[in-house]
């Protein structure tokens, strides 16, 4: 009785729910849908032809579920002599397919997701082209704008005077219109007839409404920047005959053309690998120039030797050009049918060529701009560094002149005190040559004089010998006694 609750005399007993009673509780519309549900799905599984009957045929002719009786004649089954399968085959066959579908789906998605990359991709490679373009269109919009300012502006004073005379002329007509038209209004039909004569003269008296020439002026304006200029050049070949039976290499001219480009026209016979085909091969060469592709197109024409020019054989092409690269055609034209087509001058045995090339683009022609330009700024920039090393030798060259100069007068200056040197000593060679003369009188003086000297000298020591000679003998003498 632990868990009993006693209210007067009402037992009231406690028990433990736990939370997955609680779902086993639905309210009172919820408990009769899920009847209904029920009723549904135990209906759909039954034949609507045969009562209580299970739905597990399938009818591969109708594409419909069926129960076993509709296949039997003794049930006037609809379904006789169909085709027919288990349910549990199609629900299988039908999960199999679906599951392939699914797959397929899914690798659908995949590869859609990796086109979705490639997509991207795409689009980021688009759009930064279209920055890099209109970049490149920018730098030049300004010059554009003021071109086409230039060339509308000189129409414009026109054109507004011409808006101004016809609004001018409309105005009167408008006006002559809307005073007629209320006579028309106000007036009784004897006062129209009266008035008929005046209200024609002010018909007559307007002038007729101006007509001027359109004036299109937009090729006008925009020529000069979207019709790209040609580079042009002309090559002969003399001797041909004699340079056809010997010819092993590409004969090649080269050209400067413009924007400081080197440029190679190259004609060849054979060049193609196929051995048996006698036709002439010929490219373009862009020896110095740009060191990024540009894309160019390129037309040679070999002139026909009447001078017609619609008879010449000309081809058109389209390649990227950069420092060292070459296009043009293998198989030009066939060598067999220069005379018969009249391209060999016989006069002169020559062939000649006209050759002519742009860029492809405004976008790649300010790409050919932009590197003449980095080319003349770096050969100025090198001309600058060039002047400025003559500057510098030219200062040292000045200080080396200023040094000399100095070197010069300090020598000037020597020579000066050199000259007064050499006077002075003159004169003292000529009072050297009377001290010597005067030297060579006092040696000879003094020569005698030490002769008389040494005779003295001489004559003294004798007589001191002969007295010492004479003290001896009388000491002697003294010392005996």
């Amino acid at each position: 009785m632990e868990n009993t609750l006693i209210i007067g005399k009402i037992y009231i007993f406690r028990a433990v729910v736990s939370q997955e009673d609680f779902t086993k509780v639905l309210w009172l519309p919820d408990h009769l849908k899920e009847i209904d549900d029920q009723v549904k799905t135990g209906t759909a599984n039954k034949c609507s032809e045969h009562e209580r009957q299970e739905l597990s045929i399938f009818c591969q002719t109708c594409g419909l579920r069926i129960c076993a009786h509709c296949v039997l004649p003794m049930f006037h089954g609809k379904h006789v002599q169909h085709d027919y399968c288990s349910s549990e085959d199609i629900y299988a066959k039908t999960i199999k397919e679906v599951r392939e579908h699914i797959n397929h789906s899914r690798h659908a998605v995949h590869k859609g997701q990796k086109e979705i990359e490639k997509n991207k991709k795409s689009s980021n490679t688009i759009l930064q082209y279209r920055k890099q373009r209109r970049d490149e269109f920018n730098r030049m919009h300004a010059s554009i704008h003021m071109k086409i300012d230039r060339e509308t502006d000189k129409y414009l004073e026109k054109i507004e005077g011409e808006r101004t005379i016809l609004n001018d002329q409309i105005n009167q007509h408008n006006e002559v219109i809307t005073i007629v038209e209320q006579e028309i209004n106000s007036k009784t039909e004897t006062e129209l007839i009266s008035m008929r004569k005046e209200l024609l003269s002010r018909f007559q008296k307007l002038p007729s409404i101006s007509t001027f020439n359109s004036i299109d002026t937009t090729k006008n304006i925009l020529s000069d920047f979207l019709t790209l200029p040609w580079q042009t050049g002309e090559f002969i070949l003399y001797g041909f005959s004699r340079k056809n039976s010997s010819w092993d290499n590409f004969i090649v001219q080269k050209y400067s053309l413009d924007y400081n480009q080197s440029w190679s026209f190259m004609v060849h016979p054979n060049y193609s690998t196929d051995k048996h085909r006698n036709v002439l091969s010929v490219f373009l060469k862009l020896n110095n120039g740009m060191l990024q592709p540009i894309d160019y197109t390129y037309i040679v024409e070999l002139v026909h030797s009447s001078g017609d020019v619609s008879l010449n054989y000309t081809m058109k092409g389209t390649g990227q050009f950069k420092s060292g690269w070459q296009n043009g055609w293998k198989s030009f034209y066939p060598i067999e049918h220069l005379n018969s087509g009249g391209f060999l001058w016989p006069d002169e045995d020559k062939i000649k060529f006209i050759f002519k090339f742009q860029p492809a683009t405004i976008f790649e022609q300010n790409k050919v701009l932009e590197w003449h330009l980095n080319q003349m700024e770096h050969k100025a920039r090198n001309a600058e560094d060039a002047i400025a090393r003559l500057q510098e030798e030219k200062k040292k060259i000045e200080q080396t002149v200023t040094e000399q100069r100095r070197q010069i007068e300090k020598i000037e200056k020597r020579e000066i005190q050199l000259k007064e040197t050499l006077g002075s000593q003159q004169k003292d060679r000529e009072l050297i040559a009377d001290q010597r003369s005067e030297l060579k009188a006092l040696k000879r003086d003094n020569e005698s004089l030490k002769k008389k000297l040494n005779d003295f000298v001489a004559a003294q020591k004798r007589h001191c010998q002969e007295d010492l000679r004479n003290e001896l003998q009388r000491y002697k003498k003294t010392r005996n006694c």
